[in-house]
């Protein structure tokens, strides 16, 4: 919807089941629960339970999970398990376990053709609470009737829509790109930061259809499409393509086009990045309103048309009264598909329309209507046996001429309406978005996924912020209420390599090669210059592009001169692909030997866009002895010499020292390692903090100058 004339009855948010259970163990959401404290983490382990019938021999039994081996069962002979049911327990690799459907297999062994044996009560968990399977029939196992199950897992998918593929273009107005280097940001590069720093991972892109009327959210462009899966690669965001029409479905003529469009886009973009989601049609409309069979021939087309080539993404497939349909209950406008990747969402897309509901325009018709809309999404994933993905709601009364510009109060609006246009609500329409946000998040054994609309700056809403539709500042959806989507498992912050020295010359230059594991690593600088040297550049054969994050000059004065002014210095870059033995060269403004030390290094899982913790304690330096770092003197082995820094989440914390011609800082400061001690002048050692917190770097028993102390941030 970019401007909603196919007002429906109800138009519902969108419903993102984690995982989904098909086949012989169906999915199952409970109808009611309170509101969640804390979201579901990513799983970290998952274990299978179940009960054997006569399982009794050695390695009797084999269990698989899409085609890996897990185990054989059980591990000895076992005659005391003959002819009855035993109960086991066994860990399943995460690993294993992949997107869309997924295959469990009991295999009988062949030594024991004679005999049936049987699994009943079997049960899947995740992070030991979540279930993923759940199957209590007893089934029979024997040489050849294997056991099998089948179950969907699907991803966590919150977000927000309304953004249009143009908006991935540079915008001179706005401050640099972290993405596209030289260039300004795009609006949508802003958009995806804010949704980042509110806990979401998903934002769903626009674009008008090509086969049909009306449109309004902006042509296509397979530049701006790379663009905008490019800025979505670089948050590890999830990419909705939503091809924004409606009439495309209504003949043969209009599927043909339809499909005909697509076929290029997916066959260009479907290698490009894992975390794209396909929206083959917006809110399709029928030509009769109760047709799910043509809509599901539509979408079984495009499927089929998309795995032909090769395509492995989720797609989604959108309930017919997204728009306008004539049932009762809205669980009957779900399509009806296959998949061979078990790949699909249902969506529902809902909004409260003030037209339909005037006379019990209330808060208890909103609680009523939210959870009426649950309910179905509810029934709908257990009757398609799909996962939801619903990927558009909002708080908008979907009053067409309550239009930006209108003075309220208006008859034009809803009565209590707060903010007039495209991304407007009231105080009512917000209370069903709220209640509908509730019941979605506190959903269990997952959270119901939802995209609400609209964020794109192409709002005609009056706002503070106007590039950031709803969530900007003043508007609705920074009233929200929701659960944040935890940050991912993987890839967890960590050190990806240290530098090993290449060359000291007394040219003023220092280099070390550096070699690394991951992509999108933080590459940290730190070195050590004395006598009023600055560092002049910090250069690579990888192109990478170093910006300076401090210099600090010790304030000590050094008996007899020499030494004095030693400066601690700190850079920083992004390095999009894996380094190897990346050459990674200081140069100083003075001759010679005025570079005291070096260390390069990388942290793979640190946030590339926001790289270091926004507390105003970091960084924090001190020079020593002071009154803000204590005394520490190497001749007579006394004295502490202290840093503090408050970290606000979970951090990489960096401590460099420059020394006075001494030994290293020893014993270590609790909870740091140290990475390197070089020439009697320079240190570097470092912690991960996992919760907010004080943290403490000592230095003891050796002539400290300085300390520097940093914090790099977690992604997520």
């Amino acid at each position: 919807m970019a401007c909603k004339t196919l007002a429906a009855l109800l138009m519902v948010l969108l419903l993102g089941a984690t995982i989904t259970a098909t086949e012989v163990a169906p999915y199952r959401m409970a109808a009611t629960t309170p509101l969640a404290t804390d979201a579901t983490p990513p799983p970290t382990n998952y274990v299978l339970s179940f009960q054997g019938y006569d399982f009794d021999g050695a390695n009797e039994e084999t269990i698989t999970l899409n085609g890996n081996f897990v185990t054989s069962i059980p591990s000895v002979l076992s005659p005391q398990n003959g002819g009855m049911w035993t109960s086991f327990t066994v860990s399943i690799p995460v690993s294993f376990i992949i997107q869309g459907m997924d295959n469990l297999v009991f295999t009988h062994a062949n030594s024991d053709c004679p005999y049936d044996d049987g699994v009943r009560n079997l049960q899947l968990l995740a992070n030991n609470n979540t279930v993923i399977l759940s199957d209590a029939n007893a089934h029979t196992l024997n040489c050849t009737t294997p056991v099998s199950y089948n179950f969907i897992v699907s991803p966590t998918v919150v977000g927000w829509g309304g953004v249009r593929l143009d908006e991935s273009q540079a915008n001179s107005a706005n401050p640099p790109s972290q993405v596209f280097p030289g260039e300004a940001a795009s609006n949508m590069e802003l958009q995806v930061q804010r949704l980042q720093s509110r806990g979401f991972n998903a934002i769903r892109v626009s674009f008008q259809s090509a086969c049909s009327s009306p449109q309004g959210m902006g042509a296509y462009d397979p530049a701006w499409l790379n663009r905008a899966i490019t800025i979505t690669q670089q948050y590890s965001f999830w990419i909705i393509v939503d091809y924004h029409g409606y009439t495309d479905l209504t003949n043969s003529t209009g599927v043909s086009c339809w499909l005909g469009y697509w076929n290029p886009i997916v066959q260009q973009f479907m290698n490009t990045y894992s975390q794209i989601v396909w929206e083959p049609i917006n809110e399709p409309v029928m030509t009769n309103n109760t047709d799910v069979a043509s809509l599901s021939n539509a979408y079984q087309q495009w499927i089929n048309q998309a795995r032909g080539m090769g395509d492995t993404h989720w797609i989604v497939v959108q309930n017919l009264c997204s728009s306008n349909c004539g049932f009762k209950n809205l669980a009957d406008g779900y399509p009806t598909v296959n998949d061979t990747q078990g790949r699909v969402f249902i969506s529902l897309h809902s909004y409260m329309v003030y037209q339909y509901y005037s006379s019990s325009w209330n808060n208890a018709t909103a609680d009523s209507l939210a959870k009426q809309v649950y309910n179905e999404v509810v029934s709908g994933s257990q009757r398609t046996g799909w996962p939801v993905l619903n990927t558009e709601g909002g708080a908008d009364p979907q009053q067409v001429n309550c239009s930006g510009g209108v003075s309220l109060p208006s008859s034009k609006c809803a009565p209590d309406q707060v903010q007039v246009g495209s991304a407007g609500y009231s105080n009512t329409t917000f209370h069903f978005i709220q209640a509908l946000t509730n019941l979605y998040d506190s959903n269990t054994p997952q959270r119901i996924n939802w995209l609400w609309w609209p964020m794109g700056s192409w709002t005609d809403t009056p706002l503070a912020e106007p590039t950031y539709g709803a969530l900007s500042s003043d508007g609705w959806g920074s009233l929200l209420q929701y659960q944040p989507v935890p940050p991912p498992n993987n890839p967890s912050l960590r050190l990806d390599g240290i530098g090993v020295n290449s060359c000291q010359q007394q040219f003023c230059q220092q280099s070390q090669l550096l070699t690394t594991t991951q992509s999108r690593d933080v590459i940290i600088v730190v070195v050590e210059t004395c006598c009023g040297t600055n560092v002049t550049s910090v250069t690579d054969n990888n192109g990478l592009t170093f910006t300076e994050r401090i210099s600090y000059t010790s304030q000590t004065e050094v008996s007899g001169g020499f030494g004095g002014n030693q400066t601690l210095w700190e850079y920083y870059a992004i390095a999009t692909s894996p380094l190897n033995s990346d050459n990674i060269t200081v140069v100083a403004g003075k001759c010679c030997y005025t570079v005291s030390g070096m260390q390069t290094f990388a942290i793979s899982g640190a946030n590339t866009v926001d790289v270091f913790d926004p507390n105003p304690s970091i960084p924090a330096t001190v020079s020593c002895p002071g009154t803000g770092c204590g005394d520490c003197t190497a001749n007579f082995r006394q004295g502490t010499c202290s840093a503090f820094i408050q970290t606000s989440r979970i951090d990489f914390v960096v401590a460099s020292t420059a020394i006075n011609d001494a030994g290293p800082c020893g014993p270590s400061s609790p909870g740091f390692t140290n990475i390197t001690n070089q020439n009697g002048r320079f240190e570097v050692d470092y912690t991960i903090t996992t919760t907010p917190q004080t943290v403490e770097f000592d230095c003891n028993g050796t002539d400290a100058m300085a300390i520097v102390v940093d914090a790099i941030i977690a992604s997520g």
